[in-house]
């Protein structure tokens, strides 16, 4: 279970991470774009970018903490019902480190925008 449960956070932090950018009101990001950044405003749009993800990360990682919740207290009728919260808990805290590896990832580009 415990292997199924680390299967299944690693797939969705990466599904969100590779979908963030679309989500975002930006141009997604690729290797490409991060090589080529050369300006301060390439920079800027890249820092945009992560942020935008780590703030999209946040709110399933609300939504996740939430159904933990709700699993927890219906634990005493079903005994699946701890296993889910304990799902959720390790998809909740899978996406706030996803979300601050996105906001440290943010604030560099920052740096670099400004010639740091």
């Amino acid at each position: 279970m415990k292997s199924i449960v680390s299967i299944l956070s690693a797939g969705l932090v990466a599904v969100a991470i590779s979908g963030g950018a679309w989500a975002a009101d930006t141009d997604p990001l690729d290797t490409v774009k991060i090589q080529a950044a050369k300006t301060p405003a390439d920079h800027e749009a890249i820092a945009k970018v992560y942020e935008a993800e780590a703030v999209r990360f946040e709110k399933m990682a609300g939504m996740h903490k939430g159904l933990a919740e709700t699993y927890s207290s219906q634990a005493g009728a079903k005994s699946w019902h701890a296993a889910q919260a304990k799902h959720c808990d390790t998809i909740a805290a899978d996406l706030q480190a996803a979300a601050k590896e996105s906001r440290e990832l943010a604030a560099e580009h920052e740096k670099m925008a400004k010639g740091k």
